[in-house]
C-alpha cells in the first residue's frame, strides 16, 4: 500500500520517525481559520502591494555546516599584509592577483579582496547592498589575548570550543554558556507571532534546509518543507481507487479525535498536516519567481523561499523566517580545491536570492545573513584548516548599509592581538551583537532583545550598523 504520509525523495533526511513527529507537531501548534475557508480564497485574495512599504519583512539565515574558512574568504591585498597572510599559510594561499578587489566605505585598515570565486556577492558590496560582519563568533563575555592566556581564560568562555556539535548548537541557541532547548529565530518568533500573525495557519519559521535548533521557540516550532514545496500527503481518498468508501473511511479514522488523549492529539496533527500541506501546495502553484536559480541543493533551496515569500498573503505573514543550509565546510584538507566551487555556489545563489526580491519589488523588506558554527586556525596544518572561532559573516538585502565591514577586521598574522593561537581569531563581534542587530530591524522591540537574547547585555550595544536609522 502507498504510505498516506510520503516524504518528497529530496528530502534528505525527513524520513525518520523523529522527523516526522516534529514536522507534524509544528503543524498542531497553529489552528487559524478553517483550512476550507482559506483554500477556497486564494483565488479571490487581492495581491499584496510589492514595495518597500508593506508591512513584511523575511530574515533568511544560511547556515554554512562544517566552519568555514574565513582566511581564504576575505583576504588582505596589500603588500606587507598580503605576506604575513601567505607567511601562515604558504600552501593553501589564494595568489594575490586572483582576489576580487572590493574598497569599502569607512574603512581604514588595509586593502582586502574576496576570493576570486565571489563576484556575485563582489557586485552585491560595491552595490551597497552586502555587508561583510567581521570577526564575529560566540562569546559569553568580550575576551582579549591577555584574557585568553595562552588557552587558560581568566574569563568565561563558550562550552566545548572547536566541537562541530557544540558549536553550532551555540550559533544556533544563541546562549553559548548553558544548555538550551530553543534557538535565538525561535525566541524571535514566540515575540513577534501574537502581534504579526497570531491567526495564521502557517508557522513564522519555516526550513528548506532540515531540522535545526535555531528556529525552535517555546511556543513556534519549525514548518520543514522541501525544495519541491510541502512534504506530500496521498490523497486518502485515492488510496483505495474506486472504492471511494473506503477511502473516505480511512481518512476519518486518521483526522477524528477520540476521548483519548494520545488518539485526539495524532487526529489533531494529522488533520493540520492533510490541511497545511494543501494550503501551501495550492499557494506555490501561482507562486513562480522568473529570476534564475542553479540546479543545485542551495539554489533549489533559496528558489522555494523566494516563492514562499511570493506566497505570503495566502498564509497571512507579516513576518517570515526561513532557515537554508549548505554543507561540506570541514577543509582540514585540500581547501583551496574544496572550498572554492562551495564559495562559488554561495556567492552566485545569493546573487540569485536578492535579484529575486527585486523582481518581487521587496528588496527592502528581505535580509539574508551566513552563519557557520566557527571559523577556522590562519595557520596551515600542510593540506588545509584546522577549527577555529571567530569568522566573516555576510549580511545581504536592499535595507543593509551595505559596501561596509562592520566590526573590526582582525590582524591576518600569526601572533597578533586578535591570535588565540595557531592564528585562531578571538572574536571581537559577538554573535548576540549581530543577532540583536538583525533582530531590531526585524521588529523585536528594545524590550525584548534580552528575551531573544539573555547575554546581550554583557556587550556594548546591538546597533552595530548594518541597517540605517
Amino acid at each position: 500500500m502507498t504510505p498516506i504520509f510520503q516524504p518528497s525523495s529530496t528530502a534528505a533526511g525527513l524520513h525518520s520517525r523523529r522527523a516526522f513527529l516534529k514536522r507534524n507537531a509544528a503543524l498542531a501548534a497553529f489552528t487559524g481559520s478553517p483550512i476550507a475557508g482559506l483554500l477556497a480564497a486564494l483565488g479571490a485574495q487581492a495581491q499584496v502591494s510589492q514595495n518597500s512599504s508593506e508591512d513584511f519583512k523575511a530574515l533568511v539565515c544560511v547556515f554554512l555546516l562544517g566552519g568555514n574558512d574565513q582566511s581564504n574568504l576575505i583576504v588582505p591585498t596589500d603588500a606587507s599584509p598580503y605576506a604575513a597572510y601567505r607567511s601562515a599559510r604558504p600552501d593553501i594561499a589564494q595568489t594575490q592577483a586572483s582576489l576580487l578587489p572590493i574598497s569599502p566605505l569607512g574603512y581604514t585598515g588595509p586593502a582586502l579582496g574576496f576570493a576570486p570565486q565571489m563576484a556575485g556577492l563582489q557586485g552585491l558590496f560595491n552595490e551597497q547592498h552586502c555587508a561583510i560582519v567581521a570577526n564575529v563568533g560566540t562569546l559569553v563575555a568580550p575576551i582579549n589575548r591577555a584574557e585568553w592566556n595562552n588557552g587558560s581564560p581568566t574569563v568565561a568562555v563558550p562550552a566545548q570550543l572547536f566541537s562541530h556539535s557544540d558549536q553550532q548548537g551555540a550559533w544556533q541557541t544563541g546562549i553559548p554558556d548553558r544548555a538550551s532547548q530553543t534557538g535565538w529565530l525561535g525566541r524571535m518568533g514566540d515575540i513577534l507571532v501574537p502581534a504579526m500573525q497570531a491567526s495564521s495557519p502557517l508557522s513564522i519559521c519555516v526550513s528548506t534546509g532540515g531540522d535545526n535548533m535555531i528556529q525552535v521557540g517555546e511556543s513556534v516550532i519549525q514548518y520543514q518543507i522541501t525544495t519541491d514545496g510541502a512534504v506530500r500527503v496521498n490523497q486518502l481518498d485515492d488510496l483505495f481507487g474506486d472504492n471511494a468508501a473506503g477511502g473516505a473511511a480511512l481518512k476519518s479514522i486518521l483526522t477524528t479525535g477520540t476521548s483519548h488523549l494520545m488518539e485526539a492529539q495524532f487526529a489533531g496533527i494529522a488533520k493540520r498536516a492533510i490541511d497545511n500541506e494543501g494550503l501551501v501546495n495550492t499557494a506555490l502553484a501561482s507562486a513562480a519567481v522568473a529570476t534564475p536559480f542553479a540546479d543545485n541543493a542551495l539554489g533549489k533551496q533559496l528558489k522555494m523561499v523566494a516563492r514562499m515569500i511570493k506566497a505570503r498573503a495566502s498564509f497571512g505573514h507579516k513576518r517570515q523566517i526561513y532557515f537554508v543550509s549548505m554543507g561540506g565546510f570541514d577543509f582540514h584538507d585540500n581547501v583551496l580545491a574544496e572550498q572554492a566551487p562551495r564559495l562559488q555556489v554561495l556567492s552566485d545563489e545569493l546573487k540569485s536570492f536578492y535579484d529575486a526580491t527585486v523582481e518581487l519589488g521587496i528588496a527592502r523588506n528581505v535580509t539574508s545573513f551566513t552563519a557557520s558554527e566557527f571559523g577556522r586556525a590562519l595557520q596551515s596544518n600542510g593540506r588545509g584548516s584546522d577549527h577555529g572561532w571567530g569568522g566573516h559573516q555576510f549580511v545581504v538585502g536592499g535595507a543593509v548599509q551595505g559596501k561596509r565591514v562592520v566590526g573590526q577586521f582582525p590582524t591576518v598574522a600569526l601572533g597578533s592581538a586578535d591570535d588565540a593561537g595557531n592564528g585562531i581569531l578571538l572574536p571581537t563581534t559577538a554573535l548576540d551583537q549581530m543577532a540583536g542587530n538583525l533582530a531590531t530591524w526585524f521588529g523585536v522591540p528594545s524590550s525584548g532583545l534580552s528575551d531573544v537574547l539573555p547575554n546581550i547585555g554583557r556587550f556594548a550595544g546591538s546597533d552595530i550598523g548594518l541597517f540605517a536609522g
